[in-house]
């Protein structure tokens, strides 16, 4: 994989180490949401139980086709909470009041928030479905689908810890071995810089030889190449694909990041996602596996 030297502007600070970095302010407050999300991941209770399914094709995620069972109570008030935070974080607009209003309002004129479709369309990534039970709520579509995610990063992550053995040891698809997403970023790890693709939402992480995109497959030489930041040039790059336009951000790291800075350095360095989208590339929009499961 060659280099291409680029110009880009920091929009967060971190060390050469990449430890975690310095957000920009703008950024603090889904960083709250996050931490309220992490925090409800550390309830000695559990977020939930999580059975596979026997009898997934070789290529699907482990959680395919799994059945899961949560309090609904609890990841309803995880919800509400992760809403009222977003509410009061952002800026204050007459619909977003009357948002907020409805969220408070005590008894029957309270509307249901439908917590466990919403955390099953999350984990599917069926948006439609989101965008229904927002409209059922008399939520923001937008907000919720941001709020969706995040209330279901305890489970997911709780999942990524309990099967991570589970995972083959052939696994070389792009998109993540546990959850099916595709990878929030790559890092180049250790001594021997080798290559781990990282989930930005369970926090996975999976093996995948430099010379092939994730999303595509491509494995010739001549498709792959890397844009090189000028001022770091031996800590990070983004990995692009000639063939399906495709691109990475990748870290050179001692070891894996966990979680939290996962997430902030992915947010910390979206100057990367512009010199790439400046030049063509693109992550994928279309879901990288079409999963199943019971709730």
């Amino acid at each position: 994989m060659h280099g291409t030297q680029a110009s880009v502007r920091p929009a967060g600070r971190f060390p050469a180490a990449l430890g975690e970095p310095e957000l920009d302010p703008a950024w603090l407050p889904w960083v709250r949401l996050l931490d309220l999300a992490l925090a409800s991941a550390r309830d000695p209770s559990g977020p939930g139980t999580v059975t596979l399914a026997p009898d997934r094709p070789a290529d699907a995620p482990l959680l395919h086709g799994a059945t899961v069972r949560v309090d609904s109570r609890r990841l309803r008030q995880l919800m509400r909470a992760l809403l009222r935070e977003a509410a009061r974080l952002a800026p204050v607009t007459d619909e977003q009041a009357a948002e907020a209003g409805r969220l408070e309002r005590p008894g029957p004129q309270r509307r249901r928030l439908e917590s466990l479709g919403i955390a099953r369309a999350a984990i599917v990534h069926d948006a439609d479905s989101i965008d229904r039970l927002a409209a059922a709520a008399g939520i923001n579509a937008g907000r919720l689908a941001v709020v969706a995610q995040l209330a279901v990063v305890p489970l997911l992550s709780a999942s990524a810890t309990r099967f991570r053995d589970q995972i083959s040891a052939t696994w070389l698809h792009g998109y993540c071995p546990i959850c099916g997403a595709w990878p929030a970023l790559a890092e180049t790890r250790g001594l021997d810089r080798s290559r781990r693709l990282r989930c930005g939402r369970c926090s996975s992480d999976w093996a995948i030889p430099v010379l092939r995109c994730p999303y595509c497959d491509e494995m010739r030489h001549a498709q792959l190449h890397a844009l090189v930041p000028e001022a770091d040039e031996h800590t990070r790059r983004v990995d692009v694909c000639e063939t399906c336009k495709g691109y990475v951000k990748t870290f050179a790291t001692l070891q894996a990041l966990p979680f939290r800075s996962l997430a902030t350095m992915d947010l910390a360095t979206v100057e990367l996602d512009i010199m790439a989208q400046d030049r063509g590339y693109a992550r994928p929009s279309h879901v990288a596996y079409p999963m199943t499961l019971t709730t």
